[in-house]
């Protein structure tokens, strides 16, 4: 018997094969996808200490007090601490052991010092990646993994605590600064009237960025230099130190950091000095040098020699004093309204 397909039997042959068509690529993926799953790789420490714990590993910060007494005694003046007594939080963000992991098999394996410290994250012999790793925990909606990889500060194996300190103050600070010493979690100022600390910082500002830019801390030695050793600015007024969510790391230009305070440098001009525009080398840097300068106004030179490093064909021909600016003709050094030359304002 011979059988016919109509219009609408071969529209329902072609849908047919259409979707077993799409389904088997479908369905590859999904197996695939469940393979990695299986494979997937388990979280190195200290993470591991946090995915592999159960409910009834966490036996509360309670129980850390009674051996620890000046490190939980100092972590009451902490910042963290209103944070991790939040009853709404889990057990594994409470407490003692929201940083330093689950307190049973702490306790279990504190006969040997080599163990224990496979079960319990201690920040002092950490490396740097896994001191990140601990407090992107809680801080990862601020702060993404990715945001703080991609800084200098983390490629540079620079580590939260190198700056930031949880316990204050810290345990025997008092005896050690009464000794005159000067461990690396307590920085005496390189300025004395520096800015005052912030409250989970080592020390201030200056001195802690000091301690890795030593270049730029001696520059700010000079007789001229932003108002650094003054205490009325800081090094974040210009600087990112790392980046967050809600303020994705500045990708400015020189100028766009010096007009937020040197706002009547910034133009427009009709007539705009080509390193005032930005379009052009290294911006403001060309001219001045940003942290401290022998020279007056922060200046790279004070002759025609800083006019010279460009204009090299005036060199020769063209002797308007001791700079171009202070001869009385170029005044409009950054730009000008009504000259090509800057000639005038």
């Amino acid at each position: 018997m011979k059988t016919t397909f109509g219009k609408r039997g071969y529209g329902i042959l072609r849908n047919s094969l259409l979707t077993g068509s799409l389904l088997i690529p479908i369905s590859g993926l999904l197996a695939a996808s469940a393979l990695n799953l299986q494979h997937k790789k388990p979280p190195a420490f200290p993470l591991s200490l946090f995915a592999q714990a159960t409910e009834d590993d966490y036996i509360g910060e309670s129980k850390c007090v009674s051996c620890h007494k000046p490190w939980a005694a100092s972590f009451e003046r902490s910042a963290h601490a209103s944070y991790v007594r939040d009853p709404h939080m889990g057990k594994d963000r409470h407490g003692c052991e929201s940083c330093h992991g689950p307190g049973k098999v702490h306790l279990d394996h504190r006969g040997s010092a080599k163990e224990i410290r496979q079960f319990t994250f201690g920040f002092i012999r950490a490396n740097a990646k896994q001191i990140g790793d601990a407090c992107l925990r809680c801080h990862a909606d601020t702060l993404s993994e990715s945001h703080w990889r991609g800084t200098g500060h983390a490629r540079a194996d620079i580590s939260c605590i190198d700056c930031h300190r949880i316990h204050q103050p810290e345990p025997n600070e008092q005896e050690v600064l009464k000794a005159h010493a000067a461990p690396e979690s307590i920085r005496k100022p390189i300025f004395v009237a520096a800015a005052e600390r912030r409250p989970l910082l080592k020390a201030d500002e200056p001195t802690l960025c000091g301690r890795c830019h030593r270049r730029e801390t001696a520059e700010f030695r000079h007789n001229y230099h932003h108002p650094v050793p003054e205490g009325r600015m800081i090094c974040s007024d210009c600087h990112d130190v790392h980046p967050s969510k809600s303020a994705p790391k500045r990708i400015a230009s020189v100028k766009d950091s010096c007009v937020t305070c040197h706002a009547d440098k910034s133009g427009p001009f009709v007539f705009e000095h080509d390193m005032i525009g930005g379009g052009n080398g290294d911006g403001c840097n060309e001219c001045h040098r940003p942290h401290g300068s022998p020279n007056p106004r922060l200046l790279n030179a004070f002759s025609r020699g800083l006019c010279n490093q460009c204009h090299t064909d005036k060199s020769t021909n063209h002797f308007p004093g001791q700079t171009c600016w202070t001869a009385g003709c170029h005044v409009g050094i950054h730009g000008s309204n009504t000259d090509a030359h800057l000639l005038r304002r």
